[in-house]
């Protein structure tokens, strides 16, 4: 698997004999676009409505139709992050748009586990409370959040997969933070940021 940022050598650019082939990109990188699309969705995927596989076959499906135009400019790895972000993005907003509509109630928290101070209970805590804050903002704060904070991504790479320029990445990221900082203030007003970072996710 070539890290994020890698760019990836193509004889087919150079020769046209040995075009990039689907098949070898999924196998190289379904598994990290799975995990991409798990971050960008959170933990409070609808029940019943998404699923990961699905999303997958949406992306390899984008994939397969704009593969013969991918030319090597970014690495492959940035090209095939922006598809998903775009994907997660557009199916999130469905979701919004049909849940409106049928006046769905969101599914309750399950019921605690015995030992509620365990580690993995506590993680699933930070990660669900995160994730409940990040829901409140627009889409280009919380898809920003979470490939820089989240993610850990380099700056560069951010910019690349969002289309914006590097330059301007830095000022959007401050006012995300702040947007994020404001809705945290709303929600929680007694210090329980405390012990929250994006390690614990």
């Amino acid at each position: 698997m070539h890290p994020l940022g890698t760019t990836i050598p193509l004889d087919a650019e150079l020769d046209r004999r040995s075009p990039l082939e689907l098949e070898d990109v999924y196998r190289e990188h379904a598994a990290a676009v799975s995990r991409w699309v798990r971050r960008l969705w959170g933990p409070a995927r609808a029940s019943g409505t998404v699923d990961d596989e699905d999303l997958l076959h949406e992306i390899f499906l984008i994939v397969q139709r704009q593969l013969a135009s991918f030319r090597g400019e970014a690495a492959l790895t940035t090209w095939l992050y922006a598809i998903t972000v775009r994907v997660v993005t557009a199916r999130r907003r469905k979701e919004r748009w049909r849940q409106l509509i049928w006046r769905r109630a969101a599914p309750e928290l399950a019921a605690e586990p015995s030992d509620a101070a365990s580690a993995e209970h506590a993680r699933a805590e930070t990660s669900r409370m995160v994730y409940a804050l990040l829901d409140t903002l627009k889409e280009r704060d919380r898809t920003l959040l979470i490939l820089f904070e989240l993610e850990q991504l380099p700056g560069a790479e951010v910019a690349a997969i969002l289309g914006i320029p590097e330059k301007n990445l830095w000022v959007a990221l401050s006012r995300a933070r702040a947007r994020l900082k404001k809705a945290f203030e709303s929600r929680y007003d007694d210090g329980k940021s405390e012990g929250v970072s994006h390690g614990d996710l």
